[in-house]
């Protein structure tokens, strides 16, 4: 029986690594600016340490760093995420096979877990499973701390709330973000148990090492002194609208299926009609209602504090797998108990949610679809002009997309990129003007020595490189 139950997670595991890796399966490179941005940073890293902002993600960019020393990180890149969902959906099944070892569908309800954690969609604006990010890499780390809290507290395990404390140190500079949208997820859920947090206030006190090794790794990275940082900190824990790329009106459907939540609120009446169920998983309803208190806050008032509101609907969709598991396991518990009508009709209901839940898997909003920063013929034009000589102090011009790729395939400095480098209006200036005198004043000004294109510009410059609607000038 337990060979069985391998082969049959062992399968699922498969398919949630097609499944995440499917919509970039032509695509060899890095498909979003954010992962062109981290590859970036993780480079820079060989010759200086990290600062400023960007430094807040130094952990995940160190990861990334150890796997380009080991590997070209921009062929393998795309396998990344599917990878890591594999681990995540390993870690996953674990906790809640653990979780529900008193139930004798633990498995299924594990196995039912895992397929809707896949099921969360992605997209360009809310990013997701299928990119590589410091988002995507913590998620498994915040199913972990979460769960060795919870059960630590409800065993009064001290050893267990340790490791979920060293988890969230851990996280704290690789995505600060996924510790800080959990303040009250876990403040709410330890003040549920009041008496074990009276009886143990002193032990308590450790986690105020969060607050201050976040302060001390604020302090560093922005070079600033105690109160400047914690005013700093203050005014950083405020999201505002318009803090991401795109500021978009989404939909909750954007990231989970209709069918899952029906499931999930299935899920939650189970666990509401049954005080010992309710006492055990409590901890899996606290938290997307933590959440979704934070999104109503910033609908409302256009603000959203410890976490953005973009990564708030994150949260949220990755809470709600589990839920929706115990919804199908209550229902298929609802079926008819005579034994052979029972295994037809489970069979039935289990294939007719799995048609509902991944209907729309690949519907995408209009303004949130993938996009590539490259096709193979870019990346040979780029390959082509790393091999150029290599002056730190001068720039290289090309379309924002594919400007968002220079550094990290060829070292040359680009002049600006599609959101994080440089000014992009600049590259609308030089590519839109028809006039070779504004674009002369531009490549003068900022010490421009190269110039990538898609089509011929006439403007005497000397052509370096003409294949494939690749054009490289030097100027």
């Amino acid at each position: 029986m337990q060979i069985k139950k391998n082969y049959i997670l062992i399968t699922i595991l498969l398919l949630i690594f097609l499944l995440i890796l499917s919509p970039r399966i032509d695509n060899s490179y890095p498909t979003h600016i954010d992962e062109w941005h981290h590859i970036t940073e993780s480079i820079k890293l060989n010759y200086q340490l990290p600062s400023g902002i960007t430094a807040a993600k130094a952990g995940f960019h160190y990861v990334l760093l150890i796997l380009g020393s080991l590997t070209n990180l921009i062929l393998i890149y795309k396998f990344l995420p599917a990878l890591w969902a594999i681990l995540t959906a390993i870690i996953l099944f674990h906790i809640i096979k653990n979780q529900t070892n008193h139930l004798k569908s633990s498995f299924l309800i594990a196995i039912a877990t895992i397929i809707f954690f896949a099921s969360i969609k992605s997209n360009a604006n809310l990013t997701g499973l299928w990119f590589f990010t410091p988002l995507t890499f913590s998620i498994p780390f915040i199913y972990l701390y979460i769960y060795l809290f919870s059960k630590g507290i409800q065993e009064q395990n001290k050893k267990l709330i340790i490791y979920s404390l060293a988890i969230i140190i851990f996280l704290i500079p690789i995505h600060s973000i996924s510790v800080l949208f959990a303040i009250p997820l876990l403040t709410i859920y330890l003040l549920s148990n009041l008496n074990y947090l009276k009886k143990e206030y002193k032990f308590f006190l450790i986690f105020l090492l969060i607050p201050i090794i976040g302060i001390i790794f604020y302090m560093q990275i922005m070079n600033l002194g105690f109160m400047p940082a914690i005013a700093d900190i203050l005014s950083q824990l405020q999201f505002k609208h318009g803090w991401g790329v795109l500021e978009a009106n989404n939909s909750p459907f954007e990231l989970y299926s209709p069918i899952g939540y029906i499931l999930a609120i299935l899920g939650v009446f189970y666990l509401t009609t049954n005080k010992e169920n309710l006492k055990k998983y409590l901890i899996h309803l606290i938290w997307p209602i933590t959440i979704l208190i934070s999104i109503l806050i910033f609908k409302q008032t256009g603000v959203s504090y410890l976490s953005p509101y973009q990564r708030n609907f994150y949260y949220f969709a990755i809470s709600l797998p589990f839920l929706s598991a115990l919804g199908l396991y209550y229902l298929i518990k609802k079926i008819n108990p005579n034994t052979q009508k029972k295994k037809i009709l489970t069979f039935i209901l289990i294939i007719i949610i799995l048609f509902l839940t991944f209907q729309s898997y690949y519907k995408l909003p209009e303004k949130t679809q993938l996009y590539e920063n490259i096709d193979q013929d870019n990346y040979e034009a780029l390959q082509f002009l790393k091999t150029q000589p290599l002056n730190p102090n001068t720039k290289v011009i090309a379309p924002a997309l594919i400007a968002t790729t220079i550094y990290p395939i060829t070292n040359h400095q680009p002049l600006a990129t599609t959101f994080f480098y440089g000014d992009r209006n600049l590259l609308f200036q030089f590519f839109l003007s028809k006039d070779c005198n504004t674009k002369n004043q531009i490549i003068r000004k900022y010490n421009v020595s190269y110039v990538l294109t898609n089509q011929a510009i006439n403007c005497n410059w000397e052509i370096i490189y003409d294949k494939n609607n690749n054009v490289i000038y030097k100027v």
